[in-house]
């Protein structure tokens, strides 16, 4: 029986675009872009198995986790998929009051650690469609 992905010992990386709002319908968002999200949520839902509930809507894509030493490889496949949207990202931004936000997820393993840049491609299309990024990262050793 093969390994999970964390039992690898591999420095790996998952990015993930999150178009984030107050109440939005995320079908409107699918349809737009013509793009299948990887999650959904609405406000207010119960987070599985918690007692907690949803504080905003979320409509994302993102890869799986794989083994990386580039951020950018993976940053380039969402790219690659939302640069094309460019004019429908900003007509949802602007009709549905949303906000995007990649998150860049990076689990370091044996001090393995990756390349992280972005280049002036990657930071005029995040201008363009006002996004932020957040790097979120896990270390084991």
């Amino acid at each position: 029986m093969g390994k999970s992905i964390f039992e690898i010992d591999k420095t790996n990386v998952k990015v993930e675009f999150n178009i984030i709002g107050d109440t939005f319908n995320p079908d409107i968002v699918t349809q737009k872009l013509k793009i299948n999200p990887t999650e959904v949520w609405i406000k207010g839902e119960q987070i599985k198995d918690k007692d907690l509930y949803r504080k905003h809507t979320l409509w994302s894509m993102s890869t799986e986790y794989e083994e990386s030493l580039d951020i950018n490889d993976q940053l380039k496949a969402i790219l690659c998929v939302l640069t094309p949207k460019t004019w429908e990202l900003l007509e949802l931004r602007s009709t549905l009051g949303v906000e995007y936000r990649f998150c860049v997820v990076i689990n370091i393993e044996n001090n393995q650690k990756p390349a992280m840049y972005l280049d002036t491609g990657t930071i005029k299309f995040l201008d363009e469609i006002t996004a932020e990024v957040d790097f979120d990262l896990y270390i084991y050793s």
